[in-house]
């Protein structure tokens, strides 16, 4: 049996600690990141320091896309439903952001109803206003200012102070989570929704007979940013191949639609969402 299968199951048994002693700690990680795909749970790590957080460094992975190299951010598995976030414009000029003003949200990773992807609110505040003076939902209500929902929703990871993109100097944002400074990387507003619930293309992931994942193999997805129905979160749709597939003979969606069809392999909706934006391969 396969070391993924054996933490699965250990996991499905619902033990409350399981120790794995290991000089591998990059091995171990990236076990654990194809894991957590698989089984829809998120990934977080602990120390005493930081307590529960995201890993340090946010992995750039290559994919194909229409049979050429593509790369992406792996974030790991995410809910398809935005949470709000506040921003904040002058009321006179309400297509004006408020200079200086942190955005605002009340959930974190770990808390109920968190999640990568925001649905943007606007609060409205008038000339005079202090950027910062609010820094919770809480203040926010309090404050009788005008809030409007909009269609506008953004893909805003929250992680720990300090942590990375692999292969990348983007640097997190600040915003306030119940008036205490948090950060997030802003992917911007690329994902098409309707209404809270954010759009999920396929992402095709690669597995034997047996369950386990086919080593080397790459992702393959069917739009990027600028194409019609492109969103940085995807659904995993399982492509099941038998034991002579060789790793990334297939690179090309309609090739899959197109085997699929023929019989020679067969695919699973696996009813998981992963937020992976797509980016630059270098930088």
């Amino acid at each position: 049996m396969s070391q993924l299968r054996d933490l699965e199951l250990l996991i499905e048994s619902k033990y409350p600690v399981i120790a794995v002693e290991t000089e591998e700690e990059d091995r171990l990680y990236d076990l654990l990141r194809r894991l957590t795909i698989l089984m829809n749970i998120p990934l977080y790590m602990w120390t005493p320091v930081d307590g529960l957080t995201r890993p340090s460094q946010i992995p750039r992975v290559l994919g194909w896309y229409n049979g050429a190299d593509v790369a992406y951010l792996d974030y790991g598995a995410m809910t398809n439903v935005a949470a709000p976030i506040l921003v904040f414009f002058q009321q006179a000029a309400p297509a004006t952001p408020v200079s200086g003003q942190n955005n605002v949200i009340d959930t974190i990773p770990g808390q109920p109803g968190y999640t990568d992807f925001w649905q943007v609110y606007k609060v409205l505040v008038p000339a005079g206003y202090v950027p910062n003076s609010i820094r919770s939902f809480e203040g926010a209500m309090a404050s009788g200012f005008s809030i409007e929902a909009t269609d506008i929703i953004v893909n805003c990871p929250v992680v720990n102070p300090g942590t990375t993109i692999q292969g990348s100097n983007q640097p997190p944002v600040s915003g306030w989570y119940r008036d205490r400074e948090v950060f997030y990387f802003d992917h911007g507003a690329n994902s098409e929704s309707e209404g809270s619930v954010v759009a999920t293309p396929p992402i095709y992931v690669f597995f034997r007979s047996d369950g386990t994942m086919v080593s080397g193999q790459r992702n393959v997805i069917d739009v990027v940013p600028g194409d019609a129905g492109y969103s940085d979160l995807w659904q995993v749709v399982k492509v099941i191949v038998d034991s002579a597939y060789a790793p990334n003979s297939l690179r090309d969606a309609s090739d899959i639609q197109a085997q699929a069809t023929a019989g020679g392999v067969t695919l699973e909706v696996a009813g998981i969402y992963v937020n992976c934006p797509v980016v630059p391969i270098e930088g």
